[in-house]
């Protein structure tokens, strides 16, 4: 089994420990956080250090790779986190047992693919990006880095979503759609245009909406 570390000590981090004890594939050894002492404990758990620790750390064989448990709230800590890690320190990529991964499929380092969710055929997942449980990928689409797909979301062929762009729960998008970078679509957007401008955007009924 290979020894995980997570960035982050909150409750999203709670809960990547129990995605990652279902796969069977990790055990967790601790923590990294720019905001909790050296050498705290968390859970029962030391916290290593910050961030960059995670450097020496891993070349001091304390873990085998990472996971950024920081949420969809803080996209900027989630890339910048990344960017000082890559190419320095592995990460893990957590696949649920029950999730189904599709031919030729690519996954990204980084990459949470959770109970149940379906990434269909010629698919690409880049580094970093969340998929909950219930959710679709469509055939040939891509999910670019950070980005975060919240649940029960339902994405078709062909399609090309952003960096760090939020989909909200129950999101349905049509086949062939784009979503640009620093987009957030809120909860049961039916996206049947291209979205070409960041920004939030909700839903009345079946119209979508910017927010600002």
């Amino acid at each position: 089994m290979k020894r995980l570390a997570l960035i982050g000590t909150k409750e999203f981090a709670d809960q990547i420990i129990h995605f990652a004890n279902r796969t069977g594939e990790y055990v967790f050894v601790g923590y990294f956080d720019n905001l909790v002492k050296k050498g705290s404990l968390v859970n029962g758990k030391p916290v290593f250090g910050n961030v960059i620790d995670a450097i020496d750390a891993y070349e001091s064989d304390v873990f085998d790779c990472i996971f950024i448990a920081v949420g969809y709230t803080r996209f900027d800590l989630r890339e910048l986190f990344y960017d000082q890690l890559k190419g320095k320190v592995p990460f893990a990529t957590i696949v649920d047992p029950t999730a189904e991964i599709g031919r030729n499929v690519i996954l990204g380092e980084g990459v949470y693919v959770g109970r149940n969710a379906i990434i269909d055929d010629e698919t690409v997942i880049e580094d970093n990006v969340f998929i909950h449980r219930n959710s679709m990928v469509g055939h040939n689409s891509v999910v670019r880095k950070h980005s975060y797909l919240s649940g029960l979301d339902h994405m078709a062929g062909f399609c090309d979503i952003g960096e760090r762009v939020f989909i909200g729960l129950s999101v349905c998008v049509a086949d062939h759609i784009s979503i640009c970078s620093d987009t957030w679509v809120g909860i049961g957007c039916v996206v049947a245009k291209t979205i070409k401008k960041p920004g939030k955007y909700m839903t009345e009924s079946v119209l979508l909406t910017r927010i600002g």
